[in-house]
């Protein structure tokens, strides 16, 4: 199943403030096939039901964005990592 444009616009256009963080899949619950490619895991996650931008941690409620020409998403956690442990 590929995804258009449109139904990802209208998966990454959910209103996290207006979600029930109990009706959100847990984070932990929800497990991928690394060997698949992005596309196909995204795919999975769609047809399971999942928004693959909303997701719950710890009962808190979750939405993901990204930016075509930011930071990966490692990279962003590893330099926050290295924040922490540095102190600052």
């Amino acid at each position: 199943m590929r995804l258009t444009i449109r139904e990802l616009d209208r998966l990454q256009s959910v209103d996290i403030g207006a979600v029930d963080p109990a009706m959100l899949p847990d984070a932990g619950s929800v497990a991928l096939n690394a060997a698949l490619p992005q596309r196909d895991r995204v795919s999975c996650l769609v047809q399971a039901g999942i928004n693959p931008y909303c997701f719950c941690v710890g009962g808190v409620g979750v939405k993901i964005e990204f930016s075509e020409d930011g930071p990966s998403l490692q990279d962003t956690l590893a330099a926050f990592l290295l924040r922490i442990k540095s102190g600052r």
